[in-house]
């Protein structure tokens, strides 16, 4: 049977996302934990992130977003991610973007900003990446050194004490948004999983694991956690996707936060980087955001504003009003 090989880890958001979306679609594959050894055998791989998935031809590629869009177009038979109205479709992308840009500064900053975190989260990366550490002083110091170098990237990706209350509030914001709709209304498009909660999914998938946001997602959102086993492997989930006219409130929540905290973010990201400057500062939501450029997220908002533009106008029109009332329509215009 030809299957693919997916190369990743348990710790990582963005292998969980889509190693849960090719569960779902029943796609033939292999979960393979990407150890040390493994990654020495990888070396070709630029850059070298998991996931990594490897066709049954033997090519790999990175980058979880691609990966899924390719997997919709490779396997066009039903149970795509992706709903059929394009309008919709540009709403779940936009949601998952989000959850893979802006969420993940809740995951990172909860992993290496608390002491229970940064005990927690290096013992369990290493466990999985480096089973030939025989010896407890090797595994320490490899231990020691992950967490040093990650600790090191936290301003990188503005996982600062000082943005710690914005993010935070995300995070925080997400779970309420998630715990009023997964008992009633299973997903955000429909009765079946879309990209938008894959990319949500992975993110929380994480969280649910390490110390205090576990925490605070059983006190605040446990129907939440559960719902993510669940989507774990949603294999034997059937369902439809909703109408334009018939969207759960969730999905207009989450485009307010998408509007007032992470479109603002990006586009204040990709003017500093246009202008040649090396970091910049924002208010969201009454509090002061900063942090260095981000290359990689200047490409993530021109996907997202050449996705809205590449829209006929009929679908365009769909989501303008929506998109305007939700603060998201500027910067998706934006020049």
């Amino acid at each position: 049977m030809t299957q693919y090989r997916l190369i990743g880890g348990n710790a990582s958001p963005y292998s969980q996302k889509l190693r849960g979306i090719m569960r779902y679609r029943r796609i033939p594959h292999i979960w393979v934990l990407r150890t040390q050894a493994l990654r020495e055998q990888l070396s070709d791989v630029q850059p070298m992130l998991v996931p990594i998935l490897e066709y049954p031809d033997g090519t790999r590629r990175t980058d979880s977003t691609p990966l899924a869009l390719d997997l919709e177009e490779r396997h066009p038979e039903a149970r795509r991610i992706q709903p059929d109205t394009p309008a919709l479709a540009f709403l779940s992308h936009l949601i998952e973007d989000m959850a893979d840009e802006w969420l993940t500064k809740c995951m990172f900053h909860y992993r290496f900003a608390y002491p229970e975190g940064q005990a927690y989260g290096p013992h369990w990366v290493i466990d999985d990446q480096r089973p030939e550490l025989t010896s407890e002083a090797e595994f320490e110091a490899a231990r020691a050194a992950f967490l040093a170098r990650q600790s090191g990237r936290m301003p990188l990706v503005g996982c600062t004490p000082e943005n710690a209350p914005v993010i935070e509030a995300s995070y925080h914001r997400v779970l309420r948004i998630m715990e009023s709709f997964v008992r009633r209304d299973g997903y955000l498009f429909g009765s079946r999983p879309s990209l938008a909660d894959f990319g949500i999914y992975g993110q929380l998938k994480t969280l649910a694991t390490d110390p205090t946001p576990m925490a605070m997602m059983r006190d605040e959102a446990p129907h939440t956690e559960h719902w993510l086993r669940r989507l774990d492997d949603a294999s034997g989930v059937e369902g439809e996707w909703r109408s334009l006219d018939a969207l759960s409130p969730a999905v207009t929540e989450l485009l307010q936060l998408a509007g007032d905290t992470y479109l603002p973010f990006l586009l204040a990201n990709a003017r500093a980087g246009d202008a040649g400057e090396q970091s910049f500062s924002l208010e969201l939501n009454g509090q002061r955001y900063a942090q260095d450029v981000f290359r990689y997220q200047i490409k993530c908002l021109r996907w997202l504003q050449s996705h809205f533009a590449g829209l006929d106008a009929h679908n365009q029109a769909a989501i303008r009003r929506l998109l305007r009332e939700t603060g998201c329509l500027e910067a998706l215009e934006a020049s």
